[in-house]
């Protein structure tokens, strides 16, 4: 008998402990990317540099996170810079590697999928469109960022499952997180959660 109530309360826990684990770990990837933009944000501010983070996937399809900094808007000694990429002389400020049990993955999408995960896509250098620098957030030292203009990177508006984002979820894809900034002059990072039947919301949130 005493076996028995001990297997009932086990399996009676595991759903909500498995909840409070994929919980943990969103929370985790949240705060994570949000302090590498913050840092970021700060850096460009403070060396009056463009201070650019480019996200990618690392060997184990986790989230990897690479800061430098771009030799815009300092002395210039080179045609390369302010090109948004990171050229010799420019340093790394940061590298960050969000834990394996977070995986890139709009909802909707493809997990892993880097291209549909990350879309801050598409920058002006010298008034012509280069498409071919994605998946950066670029900080300006006036305190916002440069907007992306691909038709992919658009503002991410309340309830849209569209625009501009660090787009995230748990293994299992049951929590699917955006971590976005959404203004050009104030870049904060807002964090909205994706619900069924309302989109990605940055309020309300249940967990699963």
């Amino acid at each position: 008998m005493v076996i028995g109530v001990v297997a009932m309360g086990i399996l009676m826990a595991t759903p909500f402990a498995g909840t409070m684990v994929r919980r943990s770990a969103t929370l985790g990837a949240v705060s994570s990317v949000r302090t590498t933009l913050a840092a970021a944000r700060l850096q460009s501010v403070k060396t009056g540099a463009v201070v650019v983070v480019v996200v990618s996937k690392n060997a184990n399809n986790g989230i990897h996170m690479l800061t430098f900094r771009d030799k815009a808007d300092l002395a210039a000694t080179s045609a390369n810079d302010g090109n948004m990429v990171q050229d010799t002389g420019e340093p790394t400020l940061a590298q960050m590697d969000v834990g394996s049990s977070v995986h890139l993955w709009k909802r909707g999408g493809t997990k892993d999928q880097l291209s549909t995960s990350a879309p801050f896509d598409g920058y002006s250098i010298n008034g012509a469109l280069d498409t071919s620098l994605t998946h950066r957030v670029v900080f300006l030292p006036t305190g916002g960022i440069q907007l992306p203009q691909n038709s992919n990177s658009g503002t991410p508006q309340p309830v849209s499952p569209e625009g501009r984002g660090i787009y995230f979820a748990d293994a299992a894809g049951k929590n699917f997180l955006r971590v976005t900034v959404v203004s050009s002059i104030a870049s904060e990072a807002r964090v909205d959660k994706y619900e069924t039947g309302r989109g990605y919301v940055s309020s309300g949130w249940g967990w699963q």
